[in-house]
């Protein structure tokens, strides 16, 4: 209360407008100074008596300096309290948003793409090496999640995935997603961008297909598992995942285990057999049948593809890559004759 505040409370004392509780305060106020609190009520105090009446108030009511109270969000201890809110607040969110803490998370994403004429390296949170090839663009977190680490791929690349079971490495695409533990494999979707095609160098690659936006349909529908040399090719026009070998399939055996390519009149299902160890490609095809055939040739230099051509030439068989592995067609040789190349 302030003097003006008082001689407010005086004027309502004198209208009769004070409560109950202003009224015995201030009739106290006057006991104190010694004054007829009833005789003063119909005329009010003069300035004399009023400024001992605040005099006396200020000295026994309010001993100590009166202090407009502070408000709440100035005082010290709000100002405490609040700051510690926000830091636990902060960090709460900062664990909610922090990937593989939750669901549906908000990811920091970093967004390459290799404008060069060369490959460009690049290295994951996980250890990962990608090889961008130009043209092409990579989206993937600053930080993987504690579950899965996944990456989004438009042009080519070639992925070393380091290995980790309990973290499954995605790599997606607009209609494919390739799903490895550790590995190594090239996704390309230059040329036809709805094409993809997965070829898998090391390890074991799942592929699924994905439906097109807005169809309809499965996210995920028709899936094949891939091991090195072979190759997965999503066809967009009618939605088919194909499985085949791969373009180029490279020797799969160590340096120091090079294998030995030249045949002479070698049984044919042997010659199968060391070209399967090599390329880790599987043969399908009639033993029985091809027994009694055996092949004279020198196949060192030569592609997987172009040691197909000759036996297959050589042997007047048929032979075709049906769901990644070799499939022979062959009459057989009767009698056992020796199949030599020109």
């Amino acid at each position: 209360m302030n003097p003006f505040e008082f001689r407010l409370l005086l004027r309502r004392y004198r209208l009769g407008q004070t409560t109950d509780e202003e009224s015995a305060r201030l009739e106290g106020w006057y006991d104190e100074l010694g004054a007829d609190a009833v005789g003063q009520a119909a005329d009010e105090p003069n300035k004399t008596q009023q400024q001992r009446m605040w005099a006396r108030i200020q000295a026994d009511t309010f001993s100590e300096p009166m202090v407009r109270p502070m408000p709440v969000y100035r005082q010290s201890w709000f100002r405490v309290a609040a700051t510690v809110l926000l830091l636990m607040g902060l960090v709460g969110y900062g664990l909610w948003q922090w990937p593989g803490q939750r669901s549906g998370q908000v990811e920091l994403m970093s967004v390459r793409m290799n404008n060069t004429q060369q490959p460009m390296p690049i290295r994951l949170d996980d250890g990962s090496q990608v090889t961008l090839a130009p043209g092409s663009f990579l989206r993937y977190p600053d930080r993987f999640a504690a579950n899965k680490r996944e990456v989004f791929l438009t042009g080519d690349a070639f992925f070393n995935v380091t290995r980790q079971p309990e973290r499954p490495f995605l790599v997606v695409t607009d209609r494919v997603v390739t799903r490895v533990l550790g590995t190594s494999f090239r996704v390309n979707t230059l040329g036809d961008r709805s094409n993809v095609s997965v070829t898998v160098r090391t390890g074991k690659v799942s592929v699924f297909s994905r439906a097109a936006p807005n169809s309809g349909g499965k996210e995920f529908s028709n899936a094949v598992v891939l091991v090195p040399n072979q190759r997965a090719v999503f066809y967009a026009a009618d939605a088919r995942l194909v499985k085949t070998l791969a373009e180029n399939p490279v020797l799969l055996t160590p340096a120091s285990e090079k294998p030995d390519f030249n045949f002479v009149d070698t049984p044919l299902p042997v010659v199968f057999a060391r070209l399967e160890k090599a390329y880790g490609v599987d043969f399908v095809y009639d033993a029985d049948v091809l027994s009694r055939c055996t092949l004279t040739a020198r196949l060192t230099n030569e592609s997987l593809y172009d040691k197909l051509t000759l036996i297959s030439e050589v042997t007047h068989a048929r032979h075709e890559i049906i769901d990644g592995q070799v499939v022979i067609d062959s009459r057989g040789c009767v009698p056992a004759q020796p199949v030599t190349s020109p």
